[in-house]
């Protein structure tokens, strides 16, 4: 079946009394039915749209369209919120399929992708590592993960998956994976603490030197040159990298000194010396807080808390109120 064989102005024509003229906006309900029933429309016999809502970090949903086809095992997830607001902002509701249409055709690889390999626990003990999330807002997702808890958060193992067809991801790892590896919590985790930093590896910048590639330019920054920003190398979902094993010892050791930690989100955490903290832990705490409630995004929401690492005794706490 030749999923191009509908031209657009067929697509177009297939699309009747368009509600843009009316300027009356469908519900998103109503919206994923319409929107699923002119794809397959357009896509024809042997494929099959189904509407789904797929729960994030944090509890934040989503929702999405599966669009499959007969005899393949790969079935692309587009997630259609942002289609939604664009067709409210005024795009016509034919460009917004054909916008999907193109989405799909773009992910769609040409062959299908075998998993066999994933079920021989050989073959991915070396491609495990580990996201910390926060553990209550994550409580639902976590009820059949083998997570490890860690003061108000959970770390959530994950093995990173690169394939030529699919390119690279990463896949939760669930109970359902342990029974059919026949292995046990605790030897999954013997493998995370192994593997993880290579993996997935850890990297220590100076803030300065992070918003100043983030900004592209020089910037003065004085008071901030102590604090260093710890994620992995990918930048993705590296706040767990400060605390794989050894990386706050090393950090204190550096630093000759106690350390703060603050979560600025599930990417990364800052890490602050003991004598250059210059703000009051309580002042501290409540701009943690204002931060996670007004600028960074719901779903990369880490913890309100601020975190203490004590050299001496190489122990990791939550700072309580005073």
């Amino acid at each position: 079946m030749d999923i191009n064989r509908v031209s657009n102005e067929e697509l177009i024509r297939e699309i009747k009394g368009d509600r843009e003229s009316s300027r009356e906006y469908m519900g998103l309900s109503e919206f994923t039915k319409t929107v699923s029933e002119l794809i397959l429309s357009s896509l024809g016999d042997g494929f099959k749209v189904s509407s789904k809502e797929i729960i994030k970090n944090n509890g934040v949903v989503y929702h999405a369209l599966l669009i499959s086809e007969e005899g393949r095992s790969i079935a692309p997830t587009i997630y259609i919120d942002q289609f939604y607001e664009v067709y409210k902002n005024g795009m016509p509701l034919k460009k917004v399929v054909m916008e999907i249409l193109t989405m799909y055709r773009n992910s769609m690889p040409k062959t299908d992708l075998d998993m066999d390999f994933f079920f021989d626990f050989s073959k991915v003990s070396d491609k495990l590592f580990f996201k910390v999330v926060n553990f209550e807002k994550n409580k639902k997702k976590l009820e059949n993960v083998p997570y490890r808890k860690l003061m108000d958060m959970a770390m959530v193992p994950l093995c990173r998956m690169k394939n030529e067809v699919l390119g690279e991801g990463v896949i939760t790892i669930d109970n359902d994976h342990l029974k059919s590896w026949e292995i046990s919590e605790d030897e999954l985790w013997e493998n995370i603490g192994e593997h993880a930093g290579s993996v997935a590896p850890p990297k220590v910048t100076g803030l300065v030197d992070f918003l100043e590639h983030m900004a592209g330019q020089s910037l003065d920054m004085g008071p901030l040159c102590g604090i260093r920003v710890v994620t992995n190398t990918s930048g993705n979902l590296g706040a767990s990298a400060a605390f794989y094993p050894g990386v706050l010892e090393e950090l204190a050791d550096d630093m000759e000194s106690d350390l703060y930690i603050i979560p600025s989100s599930v990417h990364e955490t800052l890490v602050i010396p003991d004598p250059e903290l210059e703000m009051d832990v309580e002042c501290l705490k409540d701009m943690i807080h204002e931060v996670n409630s007004t600028t960074v995004a719901e779903e990369e929401v880490l913890s309100d808390n601020l975190y203490r690492y004590d050299r001496e005794s190489g122990k990791l706490f939550v700072v309580k109120a005073s």
